[in-house]
Order: C-alpha cells, then structure tokens, then sequence
C-alpha cells in the first residue's frame, strides 16, 4: 500500500461517520488500516455503524456529538481519550440543519 494512504495504527476522528459521506469516509479509512472514532447526532446509530467497523476487526468506539454545537463537541473529548489517547485525522462529513 502507498505510505500516503496507510492509516496503520493511527485514529481518525469522523463526524456525521454513522451515514452518507462520513460512512464512506470512515469505511475508507478503516479498509486502510485505521482504529476510528465516530461521531453522531445519535448513539443509537453510533453504536450500529461501530458494530459493523468492530466485526472485521477493526477498533472502533462511537460518541453522540452534535458538532454543530460547540457545547456538544466535548463529549468527543472523554470517551475517545482512554481509548485512542491521540486522534492523528479528523474528518468532517458536514453540519446539517436540525
């Protein structure tokens, strides 16, 4: 595999990663050997979508987070500490109205 797109033993944080282009990113990114962390309006559909990232191997947590609000975006902060202790990529899918 091209160096540039090895994502062995790195974390990549993915916004709105439960649906749409952040699925696609986080699936990209996972296929190249990276550990994920996602982000999602709605734990529910966190926890679905890391189900299917954790099946295959890969390590995976989910985090309700409504990046949109600035108040929201420190849950990513404590959930995503003890397990990946530094997220080396963020991805943003985008910011949809409510």
């Amino acid at each position: 595999m091209d160096p540039l797109f090895d994502f062995s033993g790195k974390v990549v944080l993915v916004s709105g990663g439960t649906r749409g282009l952040g699925y696609r990113m986080a699936r990209a990114f996972a296929e190249r050997g990276a550990s994920l962390a996602l982000a999602s309006r709605r734990q529910e559909a966190c926890e679905a979508v890391v189900g299917e990232f954790r099946a295959p191997g890969c390590d995976a947590i989910g985090v309700a987070c409504h990046v949109g609000r600035w108040d929201s975006t420190h849950s990513l902060q404590g959930p995503s500490s003890p397990i990946f202790p530094s997220i080396g990529q963020r991805s943003t899918a985008g910011v949809l109205p409510p």
